[in-house]
Formats: C-alpha cells, structure tokens, sequence
C-alpha cells in the first residue's frame, strides 16, 4: 500500500459562495436592464389582470343604467386621478404587448447576446412609451 501521509495534494482553491439576497440588501442589488424589461413583463401582466376585474364591474355599471353611465364618466373622465391611471393602463398594455413580442423572438432562440439583450430591453421601453404617448395625444 501506498503511504498517503507522504502525498500532498494541491491546495483548493476559495470557492465561491452563493447566498439568497436578504431583504435590507435589495436597495445595494443592481439588476441589469433585461432582467427589469422581465419583472415589468410580469408585473405589467399582473397589473393588466387585476385592472381587467375592476374595468368590468365599470363596463357592467355603465351598460346598467343611465345613472351608472354618468358614474363612470365622472369617475373616469372628470377625475385626473382616473384618467392617469388609464394612462397607466394603456402604457401597461403597450408595454406587456411589445415585450412579449420580444420574448417570443428570444424563445426562437434569437436576441439572446448581451448587448442584442440590452438593446431590444431599451427599444421596448421606448416604444412603449412613444406609442402610449401617441395614442393619448390622438385621443386627447
């Protein structure tokens, strides 16, 4: 048998160690621009679902009666409040549009480099924020 005690063995090398972000840590976190283009995604979509609940209990509303259509109209159209959110709605709607297109390409396998990945993130917030601009210029 060989006398193992006489062998040495290279040192190992520090391992990198990898641990879940606490909460407190989340503010020092720099997310890269394609990972916010996501969660945008995702939230845009959350967003766009939970609004689809409340917009048809307003359609129901306004189809009841008279009286219900102009509850809607002052709550929509006579409040800035309600006219921003629908903005916000409209910008939520372009954005999870243009974004999923994106995705789409990406799950072909296409748009998948660093820099092609940043770019298309930029270009999507840019065009959703130019389209949701002329869609309220055009109907304002």
């Amino acid at each position: 048998m060989a006398n193992t005690d006489s062998v040495t063995l290279p040192k190992a090398r520090p391992r990198p160690v990898f641990r879940n972000i606490g909460f407190g840590e989340l503010s020092n976190y720099r997310l890269p621009i394609p990972g916010v283009a996501s969660i945008v995604h995702r939230v845009t979509g959350i967003a766009l679902f939970v609004a689809l609940l409340f917009l048809l209990a307003m359609l129901q509303m306004s189809l009841k009666s008279e009286a219900g259509f102009e509850a809607f109209r002052r709550i929509i159209w006579g409040n800035i409040v309600g006219k921003l959110v629908l903005i916000g709605l409209l910008f939520a709607l372009i954005y999870h549009m243009v974004a999923g297109f994106r995705h789409l390409i990406q799950d072909a396998n296409q748009w998948l480099d660093l820099a092609t990945a940043r770019s298309t993130a930029f270009a999507s917030f840019a065009i959703s924020i130019v389209l949701t601009a002329l869609v309220v210029w055009r109907l304002c």
